[in-house]
């Protein structure tokens, strides 16, 4: 099979002969199901993103969203815009400047990710099979498992790719997560009182003192053990509780 390397602008970079790589169909759905609730994470916090920041930092944020959001907005490309590129790149191998774009009024983008919301359909992976099962054993309500679900997304995909949204204290946290998952604020706190997915070892941000974190980042991040649990294959629910223990075991000794 002939591979050509093509950039966004169109241009072929590179060519040569390999074998058909043959997927597997396990990590395609897994990159699937992650891409897809990532996607949700960053549609919806666009939507909202006037409400929670203001002024430069809403300008910067947005138009970040809006080149990670590209596809979902129906946009040919991801596009670029002043400052993104150094000078000496705004040319290319043909001699043509590069074309910028001019990017939507936060407002305007707001509006736009509001209308996508309802058009996301759902993925189906093991990793969402397995946080069905966590949710049930554990009684977790809606809220728990939205944030679990985006918690583990940001820890794949890294804190950098959500906008920079700085709280105040727990109760604007609060607020802050309750306008992203539309549900009462008095849900989100008490989730967030009893601080049961962070004693699990499920979600990380709590330092030492038992502070809280200061930006919007350090609210939706899994640990590293449960990304790694949450994705493996079970052949039962009590292999999945077996392995849950195992994992409280370990996170014990650690501590």
């Amino acid at each position: 099979m002939l591979c050509v390397a093509v950039t966004d602008d169109g241009r072929q970079v590179g060519a040569s002969y390999s074998k058909r790589p043959r997927p597997n169909s396990a990590l395609t759905q897994s990159e699937g199901f992650r891409r897809h609730h990532m996607a949700r994470l960053l549609i919806r916090l666009g939507a909202v993103l006037p409400c929670l920041i203001k002024g430069q930092d809403l300008i910067r944020e947005s138009r970040a969203i809006e080149q990670r959001c590209w596809r979902e907005l129906g946009l040919a490309k991801q596009p670029l815009y002043v400052g993104d590129i150094p000078d000496f790149l705004m040319t290319n191998g043909f001699g043509n400047r590069v074309a910028l774009s001019r990017p939507m009024e936060p407002e305007n983008l707001a509006a736009r990710l509001a209308s996508l919301e309802s058009q996301c359909s759902p993925a189906e992976s093991r990793i969402g099979t397995n946080l069905d099962t966590l949710a049930r054993l554990l009684n977790l309500s809606p809220f728990e498992f939205q944030w679990l679900l985006w918690s583990y997304c940001v820890r794949r995909f890294g804190r950098s790719i959500l906008p920079v949204v700085p709280l105040r204290e727990d109760r604007h946290a609060c607020a802050v997560l309750a306008l992203l998952s539309d549900v009462p604020v008095s849900t989100v706190h008490e989730a967030t009182a009893s601080r049961r997915l962070h004693t699990w070892g499920f979600l990380d941000g709590v330092d030492a003192d038992g502070e809280m974190p200061s930006l919007l980042s350090g609210w939706l991040s899994a640990t590293d053990k449960f990304a790694d649990w949450i994705e493996q294959s079970y052949a039962s629910t009590t292999d999945l509780v077996i392995a849950l223990c195992e994992a409280q075991v370990s996170l014990s000794a650690s501590r």
